[in-house]
């Protein structure tokens, strides 16, 4: 008897699994079926990703040979046109080895040229802003200063990643410019906050004392006291001066 009931139990907990699966077979399936199909999508994305991370790493140590051996417009090409068609992180970087080539072959506008694309190809504000950076020295070397000015107003921000070096650099702009107020404005700020790396606040107080000189706001040198010399006094016998007794010869 307690068999029999199991089977009737066994029996209509099918038919329950049964209706389930009719049910809700059909959405089962499918959820199923996107599952795999995204985790084989996945996988795919990651195989093709590291192929071709491993065809662009080829093309770029291929460029730097070229480089070493000597083929330097060869080189430049090969890291222009990887930053034209690599991955935002190879291209930016590329593009910045071809910059510091045209900067050593001494192309200063070139390097900036390419200094610009980086900046452009780049994603992470560091690489980016690093980019503009560099350009922005280049330019300052040149006296290109208004340019500079214009360039660093967006990167001499509170807690942006080169703050400190690009408010020095705003700074000098100006004051070749022949705006010493703005500059002192920058190299004040640098000499009186915390945080600024020891040579940027060393170099932002000379530039300071550099530009009160030119304006004319050093303090006075202390006038030292002229020596005055010490004259004998003739004292004068007087009748309140008394009278010294000498001895008596034998």
């Amino acid at each position: 008897m307690v068999d029999f009931i199991n089977e009737v139990e066994e029996e209509l907990r099918k038919d329950d699994y049964n209706r389930l699966l009719k049910k809700y077979g059909p959405a089962i399936g499918i959820v199923l079926f996107l599952i795999i199909a995204g985790t084989g999508f996945i996988e795919y994305r990651k195989y093709a990703n590291d192929k071709k991370a491993q065809a662009v790493s080829a093309i770029y140590t291929s460029a730097d040979k070229k480089l070493d051996a000597g083929e330097t417009d060869a080189a430049v090409q090969a890291f222009v046109e990887l930053g034209e068609t690599g991955p935002d992180g190879y291209a930016g970087l590329s593009l910045m080895r071809a910059a510091a080539i045209q900067q050593e072959q001494g192309d200063t506008m070139g390097a900036v040229r390419f200094f610009d694309q980086a900046a452009e190809r780049f994603t992470t504000p560091r690489h980016k802003q690093l980019a503009q950076l560099k350009a922005a020295y280049l330019l300052a070397d040149v006296g290109a200063y208004s340019d500079v000015i214009g360039r660093l107003d967006a990167l001499a921000v509170k807690d942006a990643p080169y703050e400190h070096l690009s408010r020095e650099l705003l700074g000098f702009a100006h004051s070749e410019a022949g705006n010493a107020a703005a500059a002192r404005e920058q190299f004040s700020f640098l000499t009186s906050i915390p945080g600024v790396p020891v040579t940027v606040k060393q170099r932002a107080e000379q530039s300071m004392a550099l530009i009160n000189a030119k304006s004319g706001l050093l303090a006075p040198e202390p006038i030292e006291a002229m020596p005055t010399e010490t004259q004998p006094v003739d004292v004068q016998p007087t009748d309140d001066t008394p009278e010294t007794d000498t001895p008596d010869e034998d």
